[in-house]
């Protein structure tokens, strides 16, 4: 992680669980991190937490489903940080619905912030780095391993259907970065489940006994493909909790 010190990364759904988590490491790693979220009081408590950290922590309120937050918050990293070296798209949210009910509302913030914002996110991070020559920047999009098949049950679907787009985008961007002759890289990461408050906030009902992931792990495997050489790249790393053997 030595080459990463001193350079920007910019980490969405950072105010709490896994993109909090990522945040809080790669200040820890020595690098300048912009948390961006929309609970500023949540975002507040994550840069009280970082002093004294060998990096930094700053912090942004937007929401990365609107078009003019994305803009704003990468010309700020751009113009106030220094440039742009490092995205991690982690804002999601999932919910607990089955498709023939087709509950129009959950449908469209789940598209709207797992697959669209990670859009507009990697578009205007990617034409940033062009923009300073930053031809080693490192795009990681936190997928999910419900991106990987087809689940059990129901309920799932509709949140799969995002992540499987995550999939597909993250390849589609690679092969469109591969094309320009670029070094950007990307990697998308695959946990299983992962304690954190998203299945509250999404209405999802879990056993007390089903295992489960930490945030701080999802954090170490954001450091792994970091840490590679240049000339090495980790495309895919899925995540998940010993004796956990369905898609979640």
């Amino acid at each position: 992680m030595e080459r990463w010190i001193g350079k920007v990364a910019l980490v969405t759904g950072a105010s709490s669980g896994i993109g909090r988590a990522i945040a809080f490491s790669l200040a820890e790693h020595g690098m300048i991190v912009l948390a961006v979220a929309r609970r500023e009081s949540k975002l507040k408590e994550l840069e009280d937490s970082a002093k004294g950290l060998k990096g930094e922590i700053h912090i942004k309120v937007a929401d990365v489903t609107k078009e003019e937050d994305v803009i704003a918050t990468v010309q700020f990293a751009d113009k106030q940080l220094g440039g742009l070296h490092v995205l991690v798209n982690n804002a999601g949210t999932s919910y607990c619905t089955k498709v023939l009910d087709c509950n129009l509302e959950h449908w469209r913030t789940m598209f709207d912030l797992n697959v669209f914002g990670l859009g507009m996110c990697t578009r205007e991070a990617v034409a940033c780095m062009k923009r300073s020559n930053i031809d080693d920047g490192h795009i990681i999009n936190i997928s999910s391993i419900s991106g990987q098949g087809l689940p059990t049950g129901t309920d799932k679907h509709t949140y799969c259907a995002t992540k499987h787009a995550v999939r597909l985008i993250s390849a589609g961007i690679r092969a469109e970065l591969n094309e320009q002759k670029s070094g950007i890289k990307i990697t998308a990461i695959c946990p299983g489940v992962v304690s954190t408050e998203i299945f509250n906030v999404g209405g999802w009902q879990l056993p007390a006994d089903l295992p489960a992931l930490e945030d701080k792990d999802i954090a170490a495997a954001v450091v792994s493909a970091l840490a590679t050489p240049p000339n090495v790249l980790i495309a895919d790393i899925v995540v998940r909790p010993v004796g956990e053997d369905i898609l979640a």
